[in-house]
């Protein structure tokens, strides 16, 4: 799984300014929850599809970051709405339409990490005024998502060769909790030596050994930047007027 990991592609989006990615997320975020026409949420999903085709990203790797959260959601909302408002029909409809509001928050985002070098990520938060120890924090957090992906991915390869089971049961939940701690523990183990090995390096760079620092001259806005920063706003301005 490819989970928030980034992927080079000579791509639109790609060649975007992080800060019009930044804008368009937080826009999608904001309209998505704003709004409950079905036609909106439905075109927005669409612009969200778009986004990937035009990411050119590789479409398995995008559905297999999101696949869980998705079929999840969508199960799980339609069951909840279903019981809420003791009516298959409309609780079907509404569950899809909710479910739909957050895969798009789901794809927008992954789309957005996997579009987006680490480096031109804190480049463009330190940009935006916020402070440089809280943006390599933030880009540094980002960047170990994939890493304890793949240390869950190993620890389970491995226990499983020593024909160690995963128990999935929600009639016995103890046991399945207990089949999950030679999971955990390893996983632990092995973040906990990547932290402390990181750490190290960090200090050996002598991070916050200067209070003022420069940057290179690597991001600027381009025509695209502003085209893609006013569709937004005409777009913001759309569904404001359809309420």
């Amino acid at each position: 799984m490819q989970f928030y990991d980034y992927i080079y592609r000579d791509s639109l989006i790609h060649k975007l300014d992080p800060r019009t990615k930044i804008a368009w997320l937080v826009g999608l975020s904001f309209l998505i929850f704003v709004t409950n026409s079905k036609e909106l949420v439905a075109s927005m999903f669409v612009l969200v599809i778009l986004f990937v085709l035009l990411s050119k990203l590789p479409i398995n790797a995008v559905w297999n970051s999101s696949k869980i959260f998705v079929v999840f959601f969508t199960i799980g909302y339609i069951i909840l709405f279903s019981v809420l408002l003791w009516d298959v029909k409309n609780g079907f409809v509404e569950g899809v339409i909710f479910s739909l509001k957050f895969s798009i928050l789901i794809i927008s985002s992954i789309v957005f990490a996997m579009s987006t070098s680490p480096r031109d990520l804190m480049l463009s938060l330190t940009k935006l005024k916020v402070p440089y120890k809280l943006s390599f924090m933030l880009t540094l957090a980002i960047r170990f998502v994939p890493v304890i992906t793949k240390e869950i991915t190993h620890v389970i390869d491995a226990q499983k060769a020593r024909a160690h089971k995963i128990l999935f049961s929600f009639t016995n939940p103890i046991k399945s909790m207990q089949t999950f701690f030679p999971i955990l523990i390893p996983t632990f183990h092995l973040l906990l030596i990547k932290a402390f090995d990181l750490s190290l390096s960090i200090e050996a760079r002598a991070f916050r050994a200067k209070k003022h620092r420069t940057y290179p001259p690597r991001l600027k806005f381009k025509i695209k930047d502003y085209l893609a920063i006013t569709l937004l706003i005409l777009f913001t301005l759309y569904v404001k007027l359809s309420k």
